[in-house]
């Protein structure tokens, strides 16, 4: 397997240098095209309609003049990023709610890169748990301050049975086949531990037979939340990226995260692979 079209955010957060540049490398590594995308909403003005009258006519044309002007600022940013490299690259641009309109565009690649910097606003850019919950595409989430591409490096699997899990491995294969060394762990409980060994052995079989470095290992879970212990083991391993199936559910029409990809996307320093 190799990837074919990536696509990137482009914003002007911490980590949008990392997210490009690695962005480009993949690209080039796998001779794939680059897409572009940046995505802006017109802030709705903070004021009441009817007090504000015919001004608040002219706050959202501010708001709108301000919103294609990011839009622009990113185009140059990604065009600059991409000259004399090469590299086969398109740009894409809206104006609309970032998270809907990257997953409508998401069909043309076969993996999104995206940041997950705490204080970026909805208007700026994808919610990336909300994006992962509604698309049928892996996401590749870089850490805030991110300063490093994922590669040459160990690569954490955080295995839980099910679709989810399967095919987040399945689309970081091109990554893992990079990767100094894989480790395909599952926390479980006491009573399923031969039994989730098993499962983890066949998930690095399998990783070995496509030339993967891998190993696996079942780990009887403690008092911790699944999640901390997932981390923990990320500090321990020096992994810099982990991959995992992205659990959630349907409440009142809204997606709710699962604790464990809530607390990868909220507290982990390593790039994210995740699926759903």
């Amino acid at each position: 397997m190799t990837y074919a079209s990536l696509m990137v955010y482009v914003d002007d957060e911490a980590d949008n240098v990392a997210r490009i540049g690695f962005a480009r490398d993949l690209a080039a590594i796998h001779d794939a095209t680059l897409i572009g995308i940046s995505v802006s909403e017109p802030e709705p003005p903070l004021v009441d309609a009817y007090v504000a009258g015919g001004m608040a006519g002219e706050i959202l044309a501010l708001r709108r003049d301000q919103a294609d002007g990011e839009l622009s600022a990113a185009k140059a940013r990604f065009l600059e990023a991409m000259k004399d490299t090469g590299i086969d690259h398109e740009w894409r641009a809206e104006t609309g709610y970032p998270a809907s309109c990257v997953a409508r565009h998401a069909r043309a690649a076969d993996l999104i890169l995206v940041g997950r910097d705490a204080g970026r606003l909805p208007y700026r850019a994808p919610d990336a748990g909300d994006l992962i919950m509604n698309i049928g595409r892996p996401v590749l989430v870089a850490p805030p301050r991110a300063s490093a591409a994922p590669v040459d490096g160990v690569v954490l699997v955080a295995w839980k049975e099910g679709r989810e899990a399967q095919r987040a491995v399945a689309a970081a294969l091109p990554l893992m086949k990079q990767a100094r060394e894989v480790k395909v762990v599952e926390i479980c409980a006491s009573a399923d531990a031969a039994a989730a060994a098993a499962r983890v052995a066949d998930v690095a079989a399998w990783l070995r037979r496509h030339g993967v470095v891998a190993e696996s290992e079942a780990k009887v879970r403690d008092e911790r939340p699944a999640g901390d212990r997932i981390l923990a083991l990320v500090e321990q391993t020096g992994a810099n990226l982990i991959v995992a199936g992205a659990w959630g559910h349907s409440r009142m029409r809204e997606w709710v995260l699962g604790g464990v990809t809530q607390a990868l996307l909220n507290r982990s320093q390593s790039w994210l692979l995740l699926s759903h």
